[in-house]
């Protein structure tokens, strides 16, 4: 007998009535879809003449609302309209609560956003590896599931996709698993509350049953009490049990549940759903000044005032300016590990551009230089600047390390560079004619960033950055995916395996597609990939 479960994307809402079967014929193209569609396969014995076929509604991209309480509406060009569960919502989109609302929205597979009374939010990215959320005034809740055994040489910080979230004053950083709270209004300050994990905010580590208030430039961090709970607090905690109850409900009615057995190997197929591909993380761009990572806010120019957006397509040459708004960050690669970082509020000029030499000055804002490997007889000349007139300082790139650059100093935080034909190592800052000792602690939201992109060496030749995007790429595609129950209209988290998927807020996601800690096949848009 073969049994084939489609787990399709497209919109969900109305959900079908009693039609829940979609068929899907062999051969047949379909349009473009910016969800995905995944196919369950179980397999037992034989396979019979006449297949049964089920579906069910499943995706692993986007971002969806999931729970809505009371008046919620989304703004999309010119119109306003109310949010239904189920709705997948766009770059760009306005998300309004009434006073006494609230609403529950789906990131990445595992994560959740809840938006509280009277809150405004706009999602400008909804990338499941550049995830990031403007929220303009009232409150969120964000809770990232924690995972066991997650494999990572690098912490389990760092092995996860990172989901930004701005306020008018203050950027949060969070990709640790937890339960993250931010208050804010458009003239006043921005509250972090940290029930479990860690987060950053304004350059600044907040731990668990801590909060954090930005008031201007100022962090003022202090302990809660976690018992202590609101309104919004409550429903978010229940909503985290609802669903949690409703992953271990399946464990009697998914199909694929039903009707596994032993000997079954089940098998997902991931087709492309259109999204972008980050490519592989160890094939890179001969060329000097390729565009690894950009946000949006971000410009280049080849002449004067001549600025265009930055694109993962653009590739900049000797004379570009490149720029950032705030809180925009990119990153581009000169040579293989050789990565420059650019912080938001920022300007640099390439100078040169080639595979015979780089000269880089930042003309306002700050950069990071990671270089991972160098070899002193091949590599090219690298030259960094800060500065300008008469006041500006140079350096040669001597050695392997991380280098910060901010427009009126040169920090070596680990590696060496030559300086007024004096060699300089770590950690020293240079600041004129000055050469001093530097401080190793991150100081702003742009040195987590870089950190959270890897820096300096992995091991054996492989740099840190192209290890987390790999390990990040097959953490995702490894994870699971969002489920819909026929019948129902909301989603719940289903892992792929059967490893322990906690919530923090208490109870295990334990259905997952395969009963083992092994899943047959992933295919991700006809590239086949294995498990150990």
């Amino acid at each position: 007998m073969h049994r084939r479960f489609i787990c399709r994307g497209g919109t969900p809402w109305p959900p079908p009535s009693s039609a829940t079967r979609i068929v899907r014929k062999r051969g047949r193209r379909r349009s473009a879809a910016p969800t995905i569609a995944l196919i369950i396969f179980i397999l037992a014995g034989a396979v019979a003449a006449q297949e049964s076929e089920e579906t069910f509604t499943g995706f692993m991209h986007g971002i969806r609302a999931n729970a809505v309480k009371g008046e919620v509406v989304y703004q999309r060009s010119d119109g306003s309209f109310p949010i239904e569960t189920g709705l997948k919502l766009e770059i760009g989109d306005v998300i309004k609560t009434a006073p006494g609302a609230c609403a529950e929205f789906l990131l990445q597979p595992g994560n959740y956003l809840r938006a509280g009374a009277d809150t405004e939010l706009q999602i400008i990215n909804d990338q499941h590896d550049r995830m990031r959320i403007k929220l303009l005034r009232g409150t969120i809740i964000v809770e990232v599931l924690s995972k066991e055994n997650l494999g990572s040489n690098y912490g389990p910080y760092e092995a996860r996709y990172l989901i930004r979230a701005l306020t008018p004053n203050a950027g949060v950083f969070m990709s640790e698993p937890g339960i993250f709270r931010i208050n804010t209004s458009p003239a006043g300050p921005t509250e972090l509350v940290v029930r479990n994990g860690s987060a950053v905010i304004k350059g600044q580590e907040v731990k668990a049953k801590r909060r954090a208030v930005v008031s201007g430039n100022n962090v003022a961090i202090s302990e809660i009490d976690s018992k202590t709970e609101d309104a919004f607090d409550l429903w978010a905690r229940e909503r985290a049990e609802t669903l949690v109850r409703a992953n271990k409900d399946l464990k009697k009615t998914a199909a694929w549940a039903r009707n596994q057995k032993e000997d079954q190997e089940p098998s997902v197929d991931l087709p492309n759903d259109g999204q972008r591909s980050t490519g592989s993380a160890l094939v890179v761009s001969a060329r000097p000044g390729t565009v690894n990572f950009v946000d949006d806010g971000v410009e280049f120019s080849h002449a004067q005032n001549d600025w265009q957006t930055v694109t993962e397509k653009t590739h900049l040459e000797a004379g570009d300016k490149l720029r950032t708004e705030a809180n925009s960050f990119t990153e581009l690669t000169l040579f293989p590990d050789t990565n420059l970082r650019l912080a938001g509020s920022s300007e640099a000029l390439f100078e040169q551009l080639s595979n015979d030499a780089v000269s880089i000055k930042i003309l306002s804002g700050s950069a990071i230089l990671d270089v991972a490997r160098f070899d002193r007889k091949q590599a090219p000349q690298i030259t960094i600047a800060a500065g300008s007139g008469g006041g500006s300082m140079t350096a040669t790139i001597a050695d392997s390390g991380d280098y910060r650059i901010d427009v009126d100093k040169i920090t070596v935080r680990s590696g060496k560079v030559t300086f007024k034909e004096r060699s300089i190592g770590s950690c020293r800052t240079i600041a004129g004619e000055a050469v001093y000792e530097c401080d190793k602690k991150r100081t702003d939201d742009f040195d987590y960033w870089s950190h959270y992109r890897g820096e300096g060496e992995f091991y054996d030749g492989l740099s840190m950055a192209s290890y987390l995007t790999k390990t990040r790429q097959q953490r995702f595609q490894n994870t699971g995916f969002w489920f819909q129950q026929p019948g129902q209209t909301s989603y719940t988290f289903v892992p792929f395996r059967s490893e322990i998927f906690r919530s923090p807020y208490g109870g295990n996601y334990s259905t997952a597609v395969s009963p083992r800690r092994r899943l047959n096949r992933v295919n991700m848009g006809g590239r086949e990939l294995r498990f150990p």
